[in-house]
């Protein structure tokens, strides 16, 4: 009997409903059972409820009599034996299983859902995995197939609703301030509370100790990003408030100037750089006119200020949109310096941290857990579970930082054996560019030529390691990566590990006179001119065609030779 109603009547309890039941005196159980499709009970008509019937939420009731069939169950306790038949004179099914399966689903599909809800993964995380493990273990496909979000998120809903009690919290806000300090006090985290006064409301800032060490050492470069709808009496006052508190602890868009108003207000200035994924987000829905957006896009990618600006304009020139053209002009003509990677050009750190990506993470692992619903203690116990696990992830990372080591297929042993004194995120990044050569050779590409390390790629010049370019070079032209040039590399990082890059800045030295202000914008014009050139020839190199590259290089030749002899007419002319 156990195996009957554990294993084999789960599979079809969607099919049949309750009719009647008997127990015997000997302990025998008899049950009969009709087609859901029967529908022998009315539909509730909520008449206690005592709602107008145009305010009810308008339900489809589902009709009655499509199918007839009924079967009898015995449960017999002497043989420990479970017989099941046909009820007299009951009819076939006139439907098929999936419509059934339509209609509801079976117990087996709602108690893998339920061991899934338990664990608190999100709504479509947890049906995929049923969907995938019942398809794929249970050969239940089939009866998986019509298993909805919504009615995942129902049952999670009623799994998880007991245990999540304790985060209402108190509907005192004072006492559920008090209760979330008293907590973060225990779990050995600084607390602070405040009030804002022009909106009479209170709040709570903290933070854990080993985060303001960071915050002090660190706290140059800033990452801020703010969430929402992690507890009932969040707004936009607090937040800002509790962002000035934590700026005193170190010097570290709208909400942004209210807690940096900067030297006018008489605070320090602070510079704000954008979020280029962020930025780029916007434009998607900003500018909707692709052509105009991928030249904006270019233009953030652009490490000149005048090849930025430049692009910028021909943006707004070829966008055949005067909305788009306004919007352009008003958000992103006076600010590059903002969102334009041109201006992080003299920093390695600033070039690999472009985005918030890794708090938006840390987020995004917060709001799976908060609620709207939650109380401060809620939120409390939400940020301090995330916090714990991302400062442990950090800690394992410290571990593996000189321990771990990384293997690869396809590249030379030789040149293994030298990444892998590295630390072993650095072991990541540099056996990415030696396989990177791999694809280079694929494409048809030659040896870069290059004879120094000097390459101005952005990964060479974000990581000031070697390239793909470099392990090009090195493969299959010029040795470059000798023993003494690796033990260079190794020496950058031999006493810190990403801290070297925030030393590593070259800051630029703006011109005095205004002679030298036009010499120096003369020198970059050249440049960014260089840089088009160079950018159009390995654009028209990567499409392997080698007569269009020849015929490009024949056109550039024809148009530089005479500009260059006519140069060098005149300065022989005038000597």
């Amino acid at each position: 009997m156990e195996v009957f109603n554990e294993e084999w009547w789960p599979l079809v309890s969607n099919i049949w409903t309750k009719w009647d039941s008997y127990k015997y005196v000997n302990g025998d159980i008899r049950k009969t059972f009709a087609c859901h499709f029967m529908k022998h009970r009315e539909s509730s008509t909520r008449q206690k409820e005592n709602v107008l019937n145009e305010k009810r939420r308008i339900t489809r009731i589902r009709p009655s009599n499509i199918c007839s069939a009924m079967i009898k169950i015995f449960w017999i306790a002497s043989s420990n034996v479970v017989q099941v038949e046909r009820h007299k004179n009951s009819p076939n099914h006139t439907h098929s299983l999936s419509e059934i399966d339509r209609l509801k689903r079976p117990k087996a599909i709602r108690s893998l859902v339920e061991i899934e809800a338990a664990k608190n993964y999100p709504p479509p995380a947890i049906t995929s995995a049923v969907k995938e493990y019942a398809t794929l273990e249970l050969d239940l496909g089939e009866c998986a197939r019509e298993l909805k979000r919504k009615e995942v998120t129902n049952i999670k809903y009623k799994i998880r609703g007991p245990t999540e009690t304790r985060f209402i919290g108190n509907s005192n806000l004072k006492s559920d301030i008090l209760e979330s300090v008293s907590f973060l006090t225990e779990q050995g985290y600084l607390v602070e509370n405040f009030r804002v006064s022009q909106r009479s409301t209170k709040g709570t800032v903290f933070a854990h100790p080993e985060q303001l060490k960071k915050l002090e050492r660190h706290g140059w470069l800033t990452l801020i990003d703010s969430t929402h709808k992690t507890n009932r009496n969040e707004d936009a006052d607090t937040v800002a408030e509790a962002l000035t508190i934590i700026r005193n602890n170190n010097i570290e868009a709208k909400s942004i100037k209210k807690t940096f108003p900067g030297i006018a207000a008489g605070e320090q200035e602070c510079q704000v750089l954008l979020c280029v994924v962020h930025v780029m987000r916007t434009w998607m829905q900003k500018i909707h006119e692709k052509k105009t957006r991928d030249i904006m896009i270019a233009a953030m990618h652009k490490r000149t200020k005048i090849g930025c600006e430049s692009l910028v304009q021909d943006a707004i020139n070829s966008c055949p949109v005067p909305s788009i053209q306004s919007y352009i002009k008003r958000n992103y003509t006076k600010n590059t310096e903002k969102w334009g990677l041109w201006a992080r050009q003299h920093s390695p750190l600033l070039l690999q941290v472009t985005s918030t990506n890794s708090l938006e993470s840390f987020h995004s692992e917060l709001k799976k857990t908060t609620s709207s619903s939650h109380g401060l203690i809620g939120a409390a116990h939400k940020v301090v579970n995330v916090d714990c696990k991302k400062r442990s992830e950090a800690e394992s990372a410290s571990f593996d930082f000189r321990i771990k080591k990384i293997s690869a297929y396809g590249v030379d042993g030789d040149i293994l054996e030298e990444i892998q004194k590295f630390p072993f995120p650095f072991q990541q990044l540099i056996i990415r560019e030696a396989c990177a050569v791999i694809n280079r050779l694929e494409k048809g590409k030659s040896t870069p030529g290059l004879t120094s390390l000097d390459c101005f790629c952005l990964f060479r010049h974000r990581y000031l390691l070697p390239c793909k370019h470099i392990f090009h070079e090195h493969m299959y032209g010029n040795k470059l990566l000798t023993t003494d040039v690796w033990q260079m590399f190794r020496e950058i990082f031999e006493e810190s590990g990403f801290e070297v890059y925030e030393s590593r800045e070259s800051f630029i030295e703006y011109v005095q006179t205004e002679q030298q202000k036009n010499a120096e914008n003369r020198r970059i014009a050249v440049g960014e001119l260089t840089e088009r050139m160079r950018d159009r020839y390995w654009r028209v190199e990567e499409m392997g065609d080698v007569e269009k590259t020849q015929s490009f290089i024949s056109m550039l030749e024809a148009s530089m030779n005479p500009i260059i002899l006519q140069f060098d007419n005149n300065s022989s002319g005038k000597t």
